[in-house]
């Protein structure tokens, strides 16, 4: 049986080594039961000396190359600069690397999943385009952190109702992407399940959000399901060995 594929998206200033650090949560969660694909922004925003101390799998100071999706540049008018080249790459990848049943998306990584969401549910002649690629409408949504592209000449992206399920994860004291504007992003979206929780601009690594993302994700990969069942099963049967014991 093939396993559901995911498409992983970095936000701005990340890259996909990074992404796959700071998605470690994610990743325990789905273990082998999916195929994850981590992508790397096309546009290069220069370097940056990050000190990765308190993630669990990094513990020196490395240099990781800043990547994004495109520069918001504000004037007289908005501007994504450089999205052109996304839209090139995610046609590609689309086209060479799927099918993608779902897509995980952080900050900007989000904001950029709902774009190539609409444009696959909702094909249209507008300013963005994915070109003729041959892909099916997502089947679901992992975001943290997310946004609406704020261009105005991209608000039709946003006029059809997202009908695909959807979990959006928000932190109440995040200062980057401030969670009214993550609110926003729920509107669009017929039925998202909203995890909100105390923190800032990260994907939550705590036990719950690990426990909302399977709850959701089993619907869509059901070997997630079967492998739950083959822990509580484990652990009946060591919880029962320990009560013989004990008798």
């Amino acid at each position: 049986m093939t396993k559901p594929k995911i498409l992983c998206l970095h936000g701005f200033g990340e890259n996909a080594e990074l992404f796959k650090i700071r998605s470690r949560n994610f990743r325990a969660v789905v273990g082998d039961t999916a195929d994850l694909v981590f992508l790397d922004g096309p546009v290069d925003i220069g370097s940056l000396h990050m000190t990765t101390g308190g993630l669990v799998d990094a513990s020196i100071a490395r240099e990781f190359t800043n990547l994004g999706w495109w520069w918001m540049r504000r004037g007289r008018s908005f501007e994504a600069r450089g999205i052109g080249k996304t839209m090139d790459l995610i046609s590609k990848v689309l086209t060479e690397q799927g099918p993608f049943d779902g897509i995980l998306g952080f900050s900007q990584g989000a904001s950029l999943a709902i774009v190539i969401s609409a444009l696959l549910a909702n094909p249209s002649d507008g300013p963005l385009s994915l070109g003729n690629v041959d892909h099916p409408p997502i089947k679901f949504l992992v975001l943290a952190g997310a946004f609406q592209l704020e261009v105005p000449e991209y608000e039709y992206l946003y006029k059809q109702p997202f009908t695909m399920p959807s979990l959006h994860m928000v932190g109440t004291y995040d200062t980057v992407v401030d969670p009214e504007r993550s609110k926003i992003v729920h509107g669009y979206f017929d039925s998202p399940d909203i995890f909100e929780f105390v923190g800032g601009h990260f994907i939550p690594q705590s036990p719950k959000c690990a426990r909302v993302m399977r709850a959701f994700l089993t619907q869509f990969i059901p070997a997630l399901g079967d492998s739950e069942n083959e822990q509580s099963a484990a652990s009946t049967d060591v919880a029962a060995g320990a009560v013989a014991v004990s008798a």
